[in-house]
C-alpha cells in the first residue's frame, strides 16, 4: 500500500545547545571533593581532586524539530564540547529532510558515516543524544510513552540503589549507609580509596572499608564498591580473594576498559561477580566482552552506547549470553528501557547523603527522587521530559 507522501513526517531543524553543567549534579561535585580510586592515582599529582585531570563538565541538548512543530529531545555528554560539535558540524546534515521515525535507518547512517573518527567516544555520544531524541519525538507522535515503543511494561516499578558511599570519616560513612536502608534502598555501591600505588596498607584499607559497610547494613542488603578504573589484574586479583567473605553482589571497573584479558583472567579466578562497561558501546564492543567472557554484569550507559536503539541490541546480546545488565547512572532514557526491559536488574540513583544538610531535588530531566528503593514512570508521551536546567531554552 502506498503512504501520501503529504503524510510522512520530516525533521526540519535539529538544535543543539551546549550547558557547562554535569549531567550528575551534586554527585559530581562529591566526587571532586572526596578521594576516590582512578585510572589517575598512579600519578601523585593527580591522585586528589578529580578535576586535576578529569574534563570540565559539560553536557548538551538535542532537540529535533519536525515541518509540523512537534519536538524529541535528547541530551549527552559533551567534553570539551565534541559531541555538540559533531552534531552541528556532520551529523545534523544526515538528519535534515529525513522521517524521524526511521530510527533504525538514521543510527545505521550515523554509525557508518562517522567512522573516520568515531566507533567510539564522543561520536557515539552525540548519536546517543540524537537517538534518545528521535524515541522521544516518535513516543510524542503516537502518544505514547517511550517504554510502550521499548515493548511495553515488563514491571510496575523499577528497582533502585544508592550509589555512593566515598569514604571520608567512619562517622559519615556509616550514617549515610543506614540513610540509605531507612529509606528503603536493598542496595548500594561504595567506592574504594586506593590501588595499586598504595601498597598492602592501601588494600588493608580497601577491606576494612567494605567490611565496615556490611557491618552497618547487616546481610539482607546487597552492596558493591567502585574501583573506575584503578587497579591493575594483579591487584585486583588480590582484591577481590581478599572481599569473597563479604559477599558483594560486583566489584566494579576494576581494570581498563580495554584489558579484556585481563578481565576474562579475573573474572575466571575472582569469587566476586565483575561489572563493567559504562565507557564502552556499541553492539560491537559490548559483543567482543561477552564473546571473551570478561563480565558477569553488564554496564552500559545509555548517553554512550549509542541511545535506545543500541542499548536494546546489547540488551539482547546479554540476555542471550545469561547475563545481568545494570545500566550505569540515573535519568529518564534509563528509566524507560529498565521499565521495558527485565534483563535490567536495577538502576544506580545519587541520592544526597544523610551527613549533607540540603535538599535531594528531581534530576535536571524531571526523574523524580525514588521512593523506598524503586520508582514507577507516568504513562505521559515521549519521555515526559520536564527540564530544569539553567542555560538551557528548549524550541517551544
Amino acid at each position: 500500500m502506498k503512504i501520501a507522501k503529504e503524510n510522512i513526517m520530516k525533521i526540519a531543524r535539529v538544535k543543539v545547545t551546549p550547558v557547562d553543567t554535569s549531567f550528575w549534579g551534586d554527585f559530581a561535585a562529591r566526587q571532586d571533593e572526596h578521594k576516590l580510586v582512578t585510572p589517575m592515582a598512579k600519578y601523585p599529582e593527580y591522585r586528589h581532586p578529580l578535576s586535576s585531570w578529569f574534563p570540565n563538565d559539560s553536557m548538551c541538548v538535542v532537540e529535533i524539530e519536525t515541518e509540523d512543530g512537534l519536538v524529541g529531545t535528547g541530551w549527552c555528554e559533551d567534553y570539551c564540547h565534541t559531541s555538540s560539535s559533531i552534531i552541528n558540524q556532520h551529523l545534523s546534515r544526515l538528519l535534515i529532510g529525513a522521517n524521524p521515525l526511521n530510527r533504525n535507518m538514521l543510527w545505521d547512517q550515523m554509525y557508518r558515516s562517522t567512522m573516520p573518527y568515531g566507533r567510539k567516544g564522543p561520536a557515539l555520544h552525540a548519536i546517543s543524544g540524537i537517538d534518545i531524541a528521535l524515541w522521544d519525538l516518535a513516543g510524542k507522535h503516537l502518544g505514547q510513552p517511550v517504554h510502550q515503543l521499548l515493548g511495553g511494561r515488563t514491571r510496575g516499578s523499577i528497582p533502585i540503589y544508592a550509589s555512593g558511599l566515598h569514604f571520608t570519616n567512619e562517622d559519615e560513612f556509616t550514617r549515610e549507609a543506614a540513610g540509605y536502608v531507612s529509606r528503603g534502598f536493598k542496595a548500594m555501591k561504595m567506592r574504594f580509596l586506593h590501588g595499586p600505588v598504595d601498597g598492602r596498607e592501601g588494600m588493608n584499607r580497601n577491606i576494612e572499608i567494605v567490611e565496615l559497610l556490611r557491618s552497618t547494613v547487616g546481610d539482607d542488603i546487597d552492596i558493591m564498591a567502585d574501583a573506575y578504573m584503578g587497579w591493575d589484574l594483579e591487584y585486583a586479583l588480590q582484591m577481590c580473594h581478599a572481599l569473597g567473605p563479604f559477599n558483594l553482589k560486583w566489584v566494579e571497573e576494576p581494570l581498563m576498559p580495554d584489558q579484556i584479558r585481563d578481565y576474562a583472567a579475573l573474572r575466571r579466578a575472582s569469587p566476586v561477580p565483575i561489572a563493567a562497561g559504562e565507557h564502552e558501546t556499541t553492539r560491537y564492543g559490548f559483543a567482543q566482552l561477552i564473546e571473551a567472557e570478561a563480565l558477569d554484569i553488564i554496564q552500559f550507559d545509555i548517553g554512550r552506547v549509542g541511545g535506545f536503539s543500541e542499548a536494546q541490541r546489547v540488551c539482547t546480546l546479554a540476555q542471550a549470553a545469561g547475563l545481568s545488565v545494570y545500566p550505569h547512572a540515573y535519568g529518564l532514557p534509563t528509566l524507560h528501557l529498565a521499565a521495558s526491559d527485565n534483563t535490567i536488574g536495577m538502576v544506580e540513583y545519587f541520592p544526597v547523603p544523610a551527613y549533607e544538610e540540603h535538599e535531594e531535588t528531581p534530576l535536571f530531566d524531571g526523574a523524580a527522587i525514588p521512593f523506598n528503593g524503586e520508582i514507577t514512570l507516568s504513562d505521559d508521551p515521549g519521555l515526559g521530559v520536564s527540564f530544569v536546567l539553567p542555560g538551557f531554552t528548549p524550541i517551544r
